[in-house]
C-alpha cells in the first residue's frame, strides 16, 4: 500500500503537482511527501506547472493582504466617524476647527480669506464651520476654480456650486492650468461631478 502511494506520489510530482497538492491528494503528511520526493527530477513542463502554482499563491497572498489591510483602514474610518459624530460643536469649538483648517489650507493675505483645495469633503466642512462660527458677508463670497483642458467648466461649476452653496454669479474666470502631459486627473475629475448629476 506505501509503495503504491510512493509511486502514486512520483507520479504526481513529475506532472508538476506541489507538495500541498500531492499530500491533500494521497492523503499523506506534508513532511511524507517531501521525503518520498526530494530527489524526483523535474522536467520543464512540470517545473513551469510548479512556478506558475506558485505565482498563483503569491498573487492570493497579495490580495488578501490588501483585503485586510482596507479592513483596517475601514475599521479606523468608522471609528473615527463615530468619535467625530459624537463631539458636540459649539460656536467656540467651531471656531477653533475653522482656523485650525485655514491653517493648514488657507492663504495668508491681510485683508481677506482665500481658502484652496481640491478635496470636496474639506471644502464643504471649512464652508460650513465659516458660516456657522462667523458673522460673514455671503455676497463677497467668490471661487476661483483652477481646470485642466480636459475639465468641463460648466460641470465643474455646477458640482462645487453645489459643495460651497456659492451662486454660480460669484465664480471669477476660472483659471486654466497648462498640461504638461506628464499626468492627467481625468478620473478624479470626472468624480467630482459624477457625485451630483
Amino acid at each position: 500500500m506505501k509503495y503504491e502511494l510512493k509511486k502514486d506520489a512520483i507520479r504526481l510530482r513529475q506532472k508538476g503537482y506541489s507538495l500541498k497538492e500531492i499530500s491533500q491528494e494521497l492523503q499523506i503528511s506534508k513532511s511524507t511527501a517531501s521525503l518520498w520526493l526530494r530527489d524526483v527530477e523535474l522536467d520543464k513542463a512540470a517545473l513551469g506547472r510548479l512556478k506558475t502554482i506558485v505565482k498563483a499563491g503569491q498573487l492570493k497572498a497579495a490580495k488578501n493582504k490588501k483585503l485586510r489591510t482596507q479592513k483596517v483602514l475601514r475599521d479606523f474610518s468608522d471609528n473615527a466617524k463615530t468619535f467625530i459624530n459624537n463631539i458636540t460643536v459649539d460656536c467656540d469649538m467651531g471656531k477653533v476647527l475653522c482656523a485650525v483648517i485655514y491653517w493648514c489650507e488657507g492663504g495668508k493675505y491681510d485683508g481677506f480669506v482665500q481658502f484652496t483645495n481640491s478635496d470636496p469633503n474639506l471644502i464643504a466642512a471649512f464652508m460650513n464651520l465659516l458660516r456657522k462660527s462667523f458673522d460673514i458677508d455671503e455676497k463677497k463670497l467668490r471661487v476661483c476654480m483652477h481646470l485642466h483642458d480636459y475639465h468641463n467648466e460648466n460641470k465643474q461649476k455646477f458640482f462645487w456650486g453645489n459643495i460651497t452653496s456659492i451662486p454660480a454669479k460669484q465664480f471669477m474666470k476660472s483659471y486654466r492650468k497648462p498640461n504638461t502631459g506628464r499626468r492627467s486627473r481625468k478620473k478624479l475629475s470626472r468624480v467630482y461631478y459624477d457625485k451630483i448629476l
